[in-house]
């Protein structure tokens, strides 16, 4: 008995019951064949502020905010430097 398998545009194929299963291709929506430049701004990204962002501020997570932002002054920071 042959069943196909699938999710809403997706094709893995057909098991065969009582035998061992080998799946030759999964399609998973259509490629992505260019991607813009203005894709890989750090501010399109969600979850991180920039609206503070000044020369020499890193990103720090704000708990209360819920996300990462631009901050010159590092408060409530420590630093590890591990062990060399």
């Amino acid at each position: 008995m042959s069943v196909r398998v699938g999710i809403q545009n997706t094709s893995v194929g057909s098991v065969i019951a009582g035998s061992s299963t080998q799946v030759a291709k999964i399609v998973v929506g259509t490629p992505i064949r260019k991607v813009s430049a203005g894709a890989f701004i750090i501010s399109n990204l969600g979850g991180v502020d920039t609206t503070d962002a000044v020369d020499g501020a890193v990103l720090v997570y704000d708990d209360a905010q819920g996300k990462f932002v631009a901050k010159k002054e590092l408060d409530e920071t420590n630093f590890n430097g591990g062990q060399y």
